[in-house]
């Protein structure tokens, strides 16, 4: 299988078929086998700028189900058991990291599980981030690090592309959904379609990635986008500060904003993992 994608990327103007398989380092770097970094290929990347992994996080606010994550232990006294306030409201949401070979983040998506897209859920809090100027001044409150961080916001070759922000019923991805995010790609400019191949992006099995709407978006010679979709499955159909203590939509945004650098927009680890799957 992963042959047929190679073909599909060298097809798509990504890669290229050397005559004959070689050696590479962490660095992408021909070199002796005592020194390369996994397996020998035939396969190089030219343009890994315009080859695009896409991964989806589910979570939910609630913190009923944590558990014990780290080992963290706590001291109460014989016989008692220790209690630990948690927010326990659901808010179901997912997240979806768009990153490129040369493991540069590309895009930020979020997607509430709602009926209707809430702005603030959009602007995000952070309820601990001092407030700046006069109470009027939205603007320099808005911001990573300020009292409405939004969600993070990827540099691509100097273009400064949001986060993507979108809602479903389950909070899960559909056809529409995934057909906006490209088009609020597209719309950025990160990738002109005057200036190289077309944007390759390798996606999984889910049902929407075959609804026709996804299907007539990629194929418009206007915004055309090479696809490789894997093998259907199943499954896709089937109390200092005085806050509240829950966890909701509107505290999503900030969340993600949190974590995004040490995940998705981390490029040395984004880059090991390309590697290692060779």
């Amino acid at each position: 299988m992963y042959k047929e994608v190679y073909k599909e990327m060298v097809a798509g103007g990504v890669a290229r078929q050397n005559p004959s398989k070689q050696w590479y380092s962490k660095e992408g770097l021909v070199v002796e086998e005592q020194e390369a970094f996994g397996l020998a290929s035939e396969y190089e990347l030219i343009r890994p700028d315009r080859l695009l992994f896409v991964d989806e996080v589910g979570s939910n606010t609630s913190q009923t189900k944590d558990g014990n994550v780290g080992g963290e232990k706590f001291l109460c006294i014989a016989g008692g058991r220790p209690q630990i306030r948690a927010s326990t409201k659901d808010a179901h949401f997912t997240v979806l990291g768009f990153t490129a070979a040369n493991g540069q983040p590309i895009m930020c998506a979020i997607i509430f599980a709602a009926k209707a897209l809430e702005d603030e859920w959009v602007l995000g809090l952070d309820p601990f981030a001092a407030w700046e100027g006069e109470d009027e001044n939205m603007h320099g409150n808005s911001g990573k690090g300020k009292r409405y961080p939004q969600g993070p916001v990827c540099d691509v070759e100097g273009k400064q592309l949001p986060t993507y922000c979108c809602v479903s019923e389950n909070g899960s991805i559909t056809a529409e959904l995934l057909v906006g995010m490209l088009k609020h790609m597209d719309d950025s400019g990160i990738f002109p379609r005057n200036n190289g191949p077309p944007t390759f992006l390798i996606l999984d099995g889910h049902g929407s990635r075959f609804d026709i709407l996804f299907l007539e978006y990629i194929n418009n010679p206007v915004h055309n986008w090479t696809v490789c979709i894997g093998v259907p499955y199943g499954t896709s159909l089937k109390a200092d500060h005085r806050q509240e203590l829950t966890i909701n939509k509107v505290d999503i945004v900030g969340l993600v904003n949190t974590a995004w650098e040490n995940s998705f927009a981390n490029i040395a680890t984004n880059k090991k993992a390309i590697y290692e799957r060779g």
